[in-house]
């Protein structure tokens, strides 16, 4: 559980969050123990469920994006995201694959150029994904905000 929530909260928030249970084991009666610690449990999952249900909003809002994109007007607003993955697909083929098999000198890419790539291709597979498991996703998200 504190890994989660160091991921969410940080560093900080974890370690209180860590704090709290420690000064929460060194309470020596055992009925006002367990009341707190099961509080304790509780609140905690009651913030993992609050973080899942916000990344589920999070997901739904970015697949309507995409799938608002995708059925757009233009072919540009249909095409760019795929345009974009390819022309950065071919700065990679051409600096590391064709230009060394002719022999010559390759160029260092620029650090934006491979965050761009990764935030594309990531974007790009987790886009794929959700479209893939929407169907299947969209009763689960239901059925988990109702218990949460």
């Amino acid at each position: 559980m504190s890994n989660f929530i160091g991921k969410i909260l940080g560093r900080g928030a974890k370690e209180t969050i860590e704090a709290i249970g420690n000064t929460i084991d060194k309470i020596d009666k055992s009925d006002e123990k367990l009341s707190l610690q099961l509080r304790y449990k509780e609140l905690i999952l009651e913030m993992e469920g609050a973080y899942l249900a916000y990344e589920g909003k999070l997901l739904e809002s970015q697949s309507k994006i995409v799938e608002s994109e995708t059925k757009g007007e233009s072919w540009l607003q249909r095409n760019w995201r795929p345009s974009l993955m390819v022309m950065c697909m071919f700065i990679v083929f051409n600096n590391y694959v064709l230009v060394p098999y002719f022999g010559m000198p390759t160029t260092v890419l620029d650090d934006h150029i491979w965050l761009l790539i990764e935030m594309g291709v990531t974007g790009y597979v987790a886009g794929r994904s959700l479209e893939k498991i929407t169907d299947k996703l969209a009763p689960v998200l239901a059925t988990t905000k109702k218990k949460v």
